[in-house]
């Protein structure tokens, strides 16, 4: 007869059994809420965040990247190495079950023989996941003990961690293989069929201790595990999966709009300021690094490091003691780029620009405290509406010789051409806008600008953390909008389409927006744009952060570039598209000057001449601006132009 697979154990009678494992669990659980509690209550008592619409959407991205760990699978080794435990815990949360029935239940009794299909596919499954496992925390031991990655710091916690995840794969086997090696005629997995007859060459009693002692070592090892995990990172287990379905959906940077006359306090001043989403992030770090290793701030020795920063507001978060923000530096805070590949890289969809946004606004709004440079960029956008202080009556003088008409409602045109203040009024800037005005022309479209009705869309005000500003500027400019009822908007510029397409509809401006490369890439497949000559220079294409990461604007650009180049000459750099890194412009950083580390633009460029090419192009005009800088900087023979520059030259 099948011995039970319930089966009573040696150490305690089936009275005793029940009690203490229900003793033990209690005390587990009660550790658990201590530690947990609290942490509850902060999300419970947080400003609120709307992140429960499109739930078949969130439904998805979390099978895909939670339950599918896409992104983790992107990289090779740890990719994988993290899955396998994840997927591995996944199927082994039946066994834990298992174990505790049986602990709970020692006397009850049912069996399953060898031909029953259910039980015996059970078994392998489960010892499979306990081999991918074991493996899997041996290669993660391995990393950290021998081959310690950069990225990765080594802690006592996190060893501790994956010795109770191996002890717990360890004694479920040797729990299998005692009991085969003491009942031969019963059914376990292949582990045990495979080790119980090594253990068979011990003595019944040495067996039967054998067999307790792994039961024991697998229950408190999850007992151990689950009064560690949050007062650890390895919260992380029970927060991410929770976190990737409530991560933001929309393009951009999930900023909200600051109702000055309602709100009581502006930004973030402290900890307890953010929103529960905010808070759930924080507690979601893994501390994985990936974030550090894309950060183009960190990479060029700015004191930011995303990790860290999560990590501090994360140990603010939950400190008993005043939660002064100030426990940020300053420079950290300034540092960001808002170029968003931290988040790009993240595996669990932690949002670290808001947060930046949000300090910046405390410092701004309620401290009054922000880099010089800002003073002036200030002043300028509220009294002419550039960063610049060129007079605002003067924002049209580029066109005045290229014959575009002005916006009339009465006779509204197909498109209105959104130049921006870098195309109004920068020597360079005015070149791009050239171009697209001759490309646009040249295929028949209609299109007219606002001239000098034109103002700032507020974006360098906006990642400046002035949100005070913003919202004047940008409401200026949507009430324009409205009033000039117009409704198809193409700009050249990212930045502007990026505050026009995602931030101005809460302003009532409900706008269709596009990016000048992906009207150029239309009209070229409609064919009322036929590039004549092909370029045989060599060209590498620069992704901007605003374009591809924040809008997931990708292809058209390239599209635009092929079209006028011939197969072949353009190249790709390995920080490209999602992992592109960013030129030092983007956060209203191009106002600044980087006296820290070494620029963030000769870092691109340096990634960008392993080409070799003859042409770096882009579609951001402050991208131009700041790789022509660093070009000029490193005295290099290489010309950065936009593609609508290089498009207009071949249709001459």
């Amino acid at each position: 007869m099948t011995p039970p697979l319930n089966r009573a154990l040696e150490w305690t009678s089936p009275e005793t059994q029940p009690l203490l494992l229900a003793g033990l669990s209690f005390l587990a659980l009660t550790l658990f809420s201590v530690a947990v509690w609290p942490k509850l209550k902060l999300l419970w008592n947080a400003r609120p965040d709307e992140r429960c619409d499109r739930i078949l959407e969130r439904i998805a991205l979390t099978l895909k990247v939670a339950f599918g760990q896409s992104k983790l699978m992107q990289e090779k080794g740890a990719g994988w190495m993290h899955a396998l435990i994840f997927w591995g815990f996944l199927i082994l949360l039946f066994r834990a079950a298992e174990f505790f029935f049986i602990g709970f239940f020692p006397t009850t009794n049912f069996s399953f023989p060898a031909t029953d299909t259910i039980f015996m596919a059970y078994a392998w499954v489960k010892d499979a996941a306990v081999l991918m496992v074991s493996l899997a925390v041996s290669f993660a031991l391995y990393r950290r003990l021998i081959l310690k990655p950069a990225r990765l710091t080594l802690s006592a916690e996190g060893l501790l961690i994956l010795l109770l995840i191996l002890a717990i794969m360890v004694s479920d086997a040797i729990f299998d293989s005692a009991f085969l090696a003491l009942h031969p005629e019963s059914h376990v997995g292949p582990i045990g069929m495979v080790l119980a007859p090594v253990l068979g060459i011990a003595g019944e009693n040495i067996l039967g201790n054998l067999h307790s002692t792994a039961y024991w070592l697998h229950i408190s090892s999850i007992l151990i595990f689950l009064v560690l995990l949050p007062r650890s990172k390895h919260f992380h287990i029970l927060t991410s999966i929770p976190n990737v379905f409530f991560s933001n959906l929309n393009p951009g940077n999930n900023l909200y709009r600051i109702d000055f006359e309602e709100e009581e306090s502006f930004g973030v001043t402290n900890g307890k300021e953010f929103n529960w989403k905010q808070m759930l992030d924080l507690h979601t770090c893994t501390q994985c690094g990936r974030c550090d290793r894309a950060c183009p701030a960190w990479a060029t020795g700015k004191p930011l490091s995303p990790q860290q920063l999560t990590v501090d507001l994360r140990d603010q978060l939950n400190s008993t003691q005043s939660s002064d923000i100030n426990v940020i530096d300053d420079e950290v805070i300034w540092s960001c780029t808002t170029c968003g590949a931290c988040e790009a890289a993240c595996p669990v969809m932690i949002d670290y620009v808001d947060k930046i946004i949000d300090l910046r606004r405390g410092l701004v709004l309620t401290e009054d405290r922000y880099p010089k440079e800002f003073a002036t960029a200030f002043k300028s956008l509220e009294t002419q509406s550039n960063p610049w202080g060129f007079p605002k009556a003067s924002r049209s003088d580029w066109a005045k010789e290229l014959g575009i008409p002005i916006w009339d409602k009465t006779k509204p045109t197909e498109y209105l051409y959104f130049v921006g203040c870098n195309g109004s009024f920068d020597t360079r800037g005015k070149k791009i806008s050239t171009a697209v005005v001759q490309t646009l022309k040249q295929a028949g479209v209609e299109f007219s600008i606002l001239g000098n009705d034109e103002g700032c869309t507020g974006d360098p005000a906006r990642r400046a953390g002035n949100e005070y500003l913003f919202d004047m500027l940008a409401s200026a400019n949507a009430e324009t909008f409205k009033e000039q009822g117009v409704r198809k908007v193409v700009t050249h510029c990212p930045h502007c389409l990026n505050s026009l397409k995602n931030e101005y509809p809460e302003f009532g401006a409900t706008l269709e927006v596009i990016h000048h490369s992906e009207l150029l890439q239309k009209l070229i497949q409609e064919g009322k744009l036929s590039p004549q000559k092909k370029s045989e220079e060599k060209i590498v294409f620069h992704d901007s952060c605003y374009l591809g990461r924040h809008n997931n604007i990708y292809e058209a650009p390239r599209e635009v570039l092929n079209a006028s180049t011939k197969p072949g000459t353009v190249k790709e750099v390995e920080q490209s598209r999602e992992t592109g890194t960013c030129c030092g412009a983007g956060g209203a950083r191009f106002l600044l000057e980087e006296n820290t580390g070494t620029r963030m633009s000769h870092h691109r460029l340096d990634e960008l001449m392993v080409t070799e090419p003859d042409t770096i192009a882009v579609s951001c005009p402050y991208c131009v601006l700041m790789l022509e800088d660093a070009v000029k900087a490193k005295n290099l023979n290489v010309q950065v132009k936009d593609i609508g520059e290089m498009l207009a030259k071949k249709i001459d």
